[in-house]
């Protein structure tokens, strides 16, 4: 029985020694474990892979493709779809100071408050819907900062156009880099609008105050006239000044200076000859009513420096200057002759140089075609003639950059001083 014993662990001794199993002192070094590694059949192919790579520093992306599949994403994908995307908040839009109830042409103002829900600095970039409404100052909108919140707030002046405006749609966009950040858009419901019973000769001006500080009549051409009127009003938009007369020819506004909550301006109205006054009104907010002006037309032959003026050849100031002229000369060559002194025949030179002078003073010029003939010396002034040819004109008067000029057929206006050629 006992060699049986014997027999049993002498066979299991001689099939673990074919194994050629490490043993464990034999792990302990390196040796061992790489015998261990290599040479041990149960390990899969996946395995053996990874194996290959713990010698490594550094391991790629196609090292980490080969391991066993986790729930990670999917590697081989854009690298971009391996983030998730942050979903833009839409920006938060309010109104306030609405009226309740306004008149078609009347100034009304709304602030408009965005919270956008961030602290970087953005661009404001305004969508108004101007179907119905006129946005005065869509060129001007600031944005600015409430203290030290998230908060901007806008102030917009608007004139209805009609009674059909019943509401406006408004769209914000925040732009930075050059790419829209954030946008959020609102319908804005507007006042109760009231349209005016207009009399003859409405201006469409609805303002708290309109003021004629002054105005003048000239000659415009040979057969027409000019008046120029200077205005001054409070909550108004001057641009909006216009005569609903059939008989006045042409009619502008020039020169604008202020903002809406007080504002200066000059009108012009060309017309016949025939005309005697010039009639127009305004509705009054304060008084709730209309007001009405009537201003004679009487034309003045003395010269307007900063408005278009008669021919200063025709004043009768020019004449009664260069009377003078003449007789001081006349007198002091009299003189010369009696007294026979050198002196007096200089002062009388003089006389006749400044007499010469006096007599034609404006120098002759070529006005270049294509070129445009303002009512105004300024830059936003009304055109009213532009030239098609080179054309023959009288130099009368400069200010600034401007030229007054008169052409050939009496009318006169201002040019640049680069558009004229001096004789």
């Amino acid at each position: 029985m006992l060699k049986k014993y014997i027999l049993f662990f002498l066979v299991v001794f001689l099939y673990a020694e074919n194994l050629d199993e490490p043993s464990v002192f034999d792990m302990m070094q390196r040796d061992g474990i790489d015998k261990f590694i290599k040479n041990k059949p149960s390990q899969t192919s996946e395995y053996n892979k990874i194996y290959e790579h713990l010698d490594k520093d550094q391991i790629d992306k196609r090292d980490i493709v080969n391991l066993n599949p986790t729930d990670e994403p999917d590697l081989n994908i854009p690298e971009y779809m391996l983030y998730d995307t942050i979903k833009k908040k839409d920006i938060i839009l309010k109104v306030s100071e609405m009226p309740k109830e306004v008149i078609v042409g009347e100034i009304f103002k709304i602030d408009i408050s965005v919270n956008i829900q961030s602290d970087f600095d953005f661009e404001f970039i305004s969508e108004l819907d101007e179907t119905n409404l006129n946005w005065l100052n869509k060129n001007s909108i600031q944005w600015v900062k409430y203290k030290d919140s998230e908060n901007y707030i806008a102030t917009f002046y608007i004139q209805a156009k009609n009674v059909n405006a019943k509401s406006a749609s408004f769209n914000l966009k925040l732009i930075r880099n050059e790419e829209v950040f954030q946008q959020g858009s609102m319908n804005i419901f507007l006042p109760k609008l009231k349209q005016l019973k207009a009399q003859n000769n409405y201006n469409n001006i609805v303002a708290d105050l309109l003021e004629v500080r002054k105005f003048k009549t000239t000659k415009f051409d040979d057969t027409n006239n000019i008046m120029i009127v200077e205005l001054y009003g409070k909550n108004i938009n001057m641009a909006s000044f216009y005569i609903d007369n059939k008989n006045i020819i042409k009619q502008g506004i020039d020169t604008i200076a202020g903002d809406f909550g007080s504002q200066s301006a000059y009108y012009f109205a060309v017309f016949k000859p025939n005309k005697k006054t010039l009639d127009f009104n305004y509705y009054n907010l304060l008084k709730r009513k209309f007001d009405s002006f009537s201003l004679p037309v009487s034309i003045e032959d003395d010269e307007i420096s900063t408005q278009i003026g008669l021919n200063p050849k025709q004043s009768d100031i020019v004449f009664y200057k260069n009377s003078v002229i003449y007789i001081l000369g006349l007198l002091f060559f009299i003189i010369f002759l009696i007294k026979r002194k050198i002196s007096y025949f200089i002062v009388f030179l003089i006389f006749v140089a400044i007499g010469f002078y006096s007599y034609n003073p404006f120098r002759n010029a070529i006005l270049n075609k294509n070129v445009n003939v303002k009512i105004l010396p300024t830059v936003n002034s009304t055109v009213f003639y532009t030239t098609t040819i080179d054309e023959n004109v009288e130099i009368l008067l400069y200010v600034d950059d401007y030229v007054k000029v008169l052409f050939h057929d009496g009318k006169i206006g201002w040019v640049k001083k680069d558009d004229i050629t001096k004789n």
